[in-house]
């Protein structure tokens, strides 16, 4: 029992342990990730070639690795300073980027930029782990002042770039590279004859130059290559024509290895006749015509310093990382390969060639491709060819249809009151069928003579479509005209207007009487309006049955009450008789209001306009309101600057407000109603407004409030029939209202005016 209690509670440990587990993981991975700052500084100018695709594989390297990093790059521009200039502006530079923001790790590329940021004493540099990569000669005694530095020494392999040369063009190929005395070539100088010793390799890394005698009998011996050094610096004022020899096109058997990149290597390809190749990665694959070489490529590059930074942002430190060489590969540019005159199968398969195009990388597939589109579009042709044939086929077709509904629109129109017409030079042409239906000579109109026929009325849009007769566009115009002096008609203008290839345009169309058409819909909006007013008769009746009739019901109950029971206690028979007396008020208000309506719009009650100010007009109704507004309500009154006047029925206007008041009164148990005008320029108008913090009206209800009989609230107070009675008011007062509400905010009734001259 005691063992399978403990099997028990093991097993129910471990699925809270897991759900823990798998909840922690989702939380994870739900939450955002950390921004880490990585700063890159390169060695030389902005520009160069390189840098761009080297920016974008650090960013994708990142992003592979699952690092959200913030990645800042700064260019040191090394070759445009001395060696002073250039370490104050590697400070300014560090200055300037940690400001506002500090990096996590930095990313430093090639010999001087490593170098002169080791070198500038910037506090950053003590503080932040450092990764440098591409550095052929690192400065080791510098390097081990920092325990906070690690990265890759891109160690250059003299005798597998010399074994490249001679694979590529043959054993009987001598090398020759650029290089002086500083302090970078003394580097490679002693680099190479530490590599070289005792290899069948002579040149510039020996102690002994050749004399021309010794240079002609070893150049017969092909198992020994000579190397040959090229001073572009030349030292003790003597010169050298030997860097132009080396790059003529008179020289023989030659290929020029670069070993360094500063200002007097840049595009030494590019204006070597001999073969160019490259022991180190600057400059291969953007534009300086270095064929290939046994180098550390870009990729590999980034790959080892965002291998390494994140790393550091995991944990580890740089002291826990040795500094490594890093690894080497065979390539060959494609384009500078075809420039060479080198095919694909020139180079060996151990090499990987960059630049490549598609079709010659993937032969086979790139054949398939071109097929299958050569397929496609001999495919489409015949379907296009098939589908002319077959639309020739229903365009044959298509014009027999015509020309039979062509006749048929010509009989048709023949038994009806349709007639054609054209405008030529701006002449309107009619069917002589037209005139003879008119008992008139056939002529050719202008549009003045035109004009003449059509009633006043509707000049102004004649003259309106004549302006735009030009414009490519169908119309059809409705018009009474009095062609033969029997008296006006309806008729209908429909026509087009074609461009045509000079430039010009005509105009053809169709001239239809509609007289019938018109008396057909006179008969049916006359018909439209008299079952307007049976419909709305009904509904008034029907509503005022209701409204009267609850009032009615509430008087003779409660009097029946009272008369038949004598032993109601007194105050039960107060309250009944103020049900009573209420309900008497409510039957006397609708009845007045309804009769009051009905004078409105039967036009019985007169209106007198007179001029009124605004200002005093608010004073007046905001002071006869002060003492009615709920005690827990503000009363805000609130006047434009503008003293302006209307002319309107003063009495009129004040009922109306005052019924905009009393409804903001019952709707608004807490906040402030506030009464008040201003002044609408640019209409000449002026906006009398009551607005509330009350109930608010909901969108869909905001047209039916002026309804007759509606009421927002159907066991409030009222008839129901204020607001119309206001809206008529206003459309007699020759002004309008507006309405402005939001839901559980409040509302805003206005009365919009014109304004007249003080």
């Amino acid at each position: 029992m005691c063992h399978e209690l403990l099997c028990f509670m093991s097993k129910t440990n471990f699925i809270l342990l897991f759900l823990l587990a798998s909840a922690c993981f989702f939380l994870g991975s739900c939450s955002e990730k950390e921004v880490r700052k990585i700063l890159v500084v390169h060695s030389y100018e902005e520009t160069y070639a390189a840098y761009p695709d080297f920016n974008k594989m650090i960013a994708e390297s990142f992003r592979k690795k699952e690092v959200d990093a913030d990645v800042r790059t700064l260019y040191l521009d090394c070759e445009a300073y001395q060696e002073k200039e250039e370490l104050l502006r590697m400070y300014s530079l560090l200055d300037e980027v940690s400001k506002d923001w500090k990096p996590e790790v930095i990313l430093v590329n090639e010999d001087q930029a490593t170098y002169s940021l080791l070198k500038c004493g910037h506090p950053l540099v003590k503080e932040v782990p450092i990764v440098f990569g591409g550095v052929n000669y690192p400065n080791w005694s510098l390097i081990k002042q920092y325990s906070n530095v690690t990265g890759f020494r891109d160690k250059i392999d003299f005798m597998e770039n010399i074994e490249v040369v001679k694979e590529l063009f043959g054993k009987r190929t001598h090398l020759f590279t650029l290089i002086d005395t500083t302090y970078l070539d003394k580097q490679i100088r002693q680099d190479a004859r530490e590599q070289l010793e005792g290899k069948k390799v002579k040149g510039f890394m020996n102690s002994k130059v050749l004399n021309t005698r010794e240079w002609r009998e070893f150049v017969k011996d092909e198992s020994y290559t000579y190397f040959a050094g090229i001073a572009v610096r030349v030292q003790e004022d003597h010169s050298d024509a030997g860097l132009l020899w080396s790059l003529s096109q008179y020289t023989r058997d030659r290929c020029y290895l670069q070993l360094k990149r500063d200002f007097t290597t840049v595009n030494i390809g590019n204006i070597c006749s001999s073969p160019s190749l490259t022991a180190i990665n600057e400059g291969f694959g953007y534009g300086e015509k270095l064929l290939g070489g046994y180098i550390t490529t870009l990729s590999i590059q980034v790959g080892e310093m965002v291998d390494a930074a994140v790393r550091i942002l995991h944990g580890e430190k740089p002291l826990d990382m040795p500094i490594a060489n890093s690894a080497k590969e065979y390539v060959v540019d494609w384009d500078v390969m075809v420039q060479r005159g080198l095919s694909k199968a020139d180079i060996p398969g151990k090499y990987s060639i960059i630049h490549i195009p598609f079709s010659k990388n993937h032969p086979l597939l790139w054949g398939g491709i071109v097929f299958s589109v050569v397929v496609l579009l001999l495919t489409l042709f015949v379907l296009l060819f098939f589908l002319y044939r077959r639309e020739q086929g229903r365009k044959k077709k298509a014009l027999n249809a015509l020309e039979d509904e062509k006749e048929t629109l010509a009989l048709a129109i023949e038994g009806s009151d349709t007639y054609a017409w054209k405008l030529e030079n701006d002449y309107f042409i009619f069917e002589s069928d037209f005139w003879k239906s008119q008992g008139m000579r056939s002529k050719v109109l202008t549009f003045e003579k035109l004009i003449d026929f059509i009633h006043p009325e509707h000049w102004d849009e004649v003259h309106e479509n004549w302006r735009k007769i030009s414009m490519i566009r169908k119309v059809a115009v409705q018009a009474r005209c009095d062609f033969n002096g029997k008296g006006y008609q309806w008729w209908e203008f429909r026509y087009k207007t074609i461009a045509l290839p000079n430039g010009g345009y005509k105009a053809a169309g169709l001239l239809l009487n509609i007289q019938d058409i018109k008396d057909h819909e006179q008969e049916l909006e006359e018909a439209r309006l008299l079952a307007e007013k049976a419909e709305l008769k009904q509904s008034f009746l029907a509503n005022m049955s209701h409204e009267i009739r609850t009032p009615l019901n509430a008087i003779v109950g409660f009097s029946n009450i009272l008369a038949a029971d004598e032993d109601l206690e007194p105050d039960e028979r107060c309250e009944y008789i103020k049900t009573i007396n209420r309900n008497s008020d409510l039957l006397l208000t609708l009845i007045n209001d309804i009769l009051e309506l009905s004078r409105l719009e039967s036009g019985y009650m007169s209106f007198e306009f007179a001029p009124c100010g605004v200002a005093e007009l608010v004073d007046e109704v905001y002071l006869t309101h002060q003492m009615l507004i709920p005690e827990q309500l503000e009363f805000i009154k609130e006047k434009d600057t503008v003293s302006v006047k209307i002319n309107v029925d003063k009495g009129r206007l004040i009922q109306v407000l005052t019924n905009f008041l009393n409804n903001a009164s019952k709707f608004t148990p807490s906040g402030y109603i506030k009464l008040g005008y201003r002044y609408l320029p640019d209409t000449s108008e002026v906006a009398v407004y009551v607005e509330d913090t009350g109930c608010g009206i909901p969108y869909a209800e905001q047209k039916m409030i002026f309804s007759r009989f509606y009421k927002q609230d159907e066991f409030s107070q009222g008839t129901g029939l204020g607001l119309s009675i206001c809206q008529v008011i206003m459309e007699k007062l020759q002004g309008r209202i507006e309405l402005w509400s939001e839901q559980g905010k409040g509302s805003r009734f206005t009365v919009i005016l014109p304004k007249i001259e003080n």
